[in-house]
């Protein structure tokens, strides 16, 4: 993509183009077919769907994730910022937005009904498909907690850890931010209100985590529902709706609550859970709780990058991998970040997702601190640069690459994680676009 000698700013710029070509291979991946021979199951993406990963070979990311799908969708804004195609983004914006609504229609009383999907599943794979009842009650206002959908819009009847409740609440996010940029249909606003209604009736209700793992209150998806209500409430009542605006204003508040309840005075940090369970101190400094606050993106007050309680659990965070992953060892910038101490998924090392965003919490640190810019453009800059020599030539992301030897592991082509540089990097223009303007 870049020979290794170019400039950051070069690399950069390369590595977005690069990204904007790769993630629409992702988006409406209609020429796409996904056999799964043990369970008889053949997926072929619908228009507006977004594939999680459309190349991995070693993982199974061929789903609709809706956490991932608002994601990569929010960070395609930048594109049409850009103007890299943006009349093709605007249209796979609403894409997405069709597809969505239509997952919303999914029954599973009528797969249970239709029956036959357990007879095309060999025998050996049975054990992985969900219960009969579990599956029949995912209809109306239990779908958009169902997680991840098979990518041609149907229900995904794989075992997994559900509910999830951030991602009803990331998907409103990212549509009420395209809203502000002037893009939306009547289609989007239904969207966003079921998803705002969806995220006001489970606000702070115990669900599994970011990472797919633990039953606790997680930090990460209480922000991303704090910022969706507190943007919502304002969405609506711009629009006239004062009962559904008084609705969310109290669900927010009530978030803004639970959040302070998660500062740890004794150990002077943001715990990731509450009320913790068995792995609460193992996993306190689990970096959901950066990525939370970088998704959210309030620009100022609790909670926010520039919340001393945040700057101070980053800075733990920050050192927590700095002393246990090799590929950190002696350093003290530049400082590549994974999920949280002890991580055994493939090779439990560092994440670009991770990496990225510690990256871009420092750049918008820069810009909701204007007096410490300079200190925060270098640190950004120093994890990019850094981070620069374990990303192939090619330029192509993985979901992982390894704490010891930095080579990439874990899922290919992580849609994800290309949507994440591109935030990442266009935080750092934001950044330097302030600084230029007070010079």
């Amino acid at each position: 993509m870049t020979a290794s000698g170019t400039s950051l700013e070069r690399w950069g710029d390369a590595l977005v183009r690069h990204a904007a070509a790769k993630i629409p291979r992702a988006i409406s991946a209609t020429s796409l077919v996904k056999e799964r021979a043990g369970f008889g199951q053949t997926v072929r993406p619908a228009q507006g769907s977004v594939l999680a990963s459309a190349a991995s070979t070693q993982l199974d990311y061929f789903f609709h994730w809706l956490r991932d799908s608002a994601l990569v969708i929010d960070a395609t804004r930048v594109f049409i910022r850009r103007g890299l195609d943006a009349d093709a983004w605007v249209s796979r914006y609403h894409d997405f937005v069709r597809f969505s609504l239509g997952l919303n229609a999914i029954d599973g009383r009528a797969l249970v009904a239709a029956g036959g999907f357990r007879e095309r599943a060999q025998a050996d794979h049975l054990k992985y498909i969900r219960p009969d009842e579990e599956l029949s009650a995912v209809h109306g206002a239990r779908v958009p907690g169902d997680v991840r959908f098979n990518a041609d819009g149907t229900i995904d009847y794989f075992d997994w850890h559900r509910p999830q409740n951030d991602g009803p609440a990331l998907r409103a996010l990212t549509c009420l931010r395209f809203a502000d940029d002037g893009i939306g249909s009547a289609a989007a606003d239904a969207l966003i209100r079921g998803d705002l209604a969806y995220t006001a009736r489970n606000a702070g209700a115990p669900c599994y985590d970011i990472w797919e793992e633990d039953w606790a209150q997680h930090y990460n998806t209480v922000i991303a529902q704090y910022a969706a209500l507190r943007h919502g409430a304002r969405w609506a009542e711009e629009r006239g709706e004062a009962a559904f605006a008084a609705e969310l204003a109290a669900r927010r508040d009530e978030l803004a609550d639970l959040l302070d309840r998660y500062w740890d005075e004794s150990g002077g940090l943001l715990r990731s859970r509450l009320p913790g369970g068995e792995k609460a101190d193992e996993k306190a400094l689990d970096f959901s709780l950066i990525l939370g606050v970088v998704h959210a993106g309030l620009e100022s007050g609790p909670h926010s990058v520039a919340d001393p309680r945040v700057r101070t659990t980053f800075l733990w965070q920050q050192a927590m991998f700095r002393d246990t992953y090799a590929i950190n060892a002696g350093r003290s910038s530049g400082i590549m970040f994974g999920r949280y101490k002890g991580d055994t998924y493939i090779s439990g090392g560092a994440w670009y997702i991770s990496t990225f965003a510690a990256a871009e919490y420092h750049y918008r640190l820069a810009v909701a601190v204007p007096s410490e810019s300079e200190e925060h453009i270098a640190s950004g800059d120093a994890i990019l640069a850094r981070v620069r020599n374990f990303i192939p030539a090619s330029g192509d992301l993985s979901e992982q690459f390894d704490q010891t030897t930095g080579e990439p592991t874990s899922a290919e082509d992580l849609t994800w994680s290309y949507a994440g540089f591109v935030t990442a990097w266009a935080a750092r223009e934001a950044a330097l676009s302030q600084a230029g303007a007070r010079s």
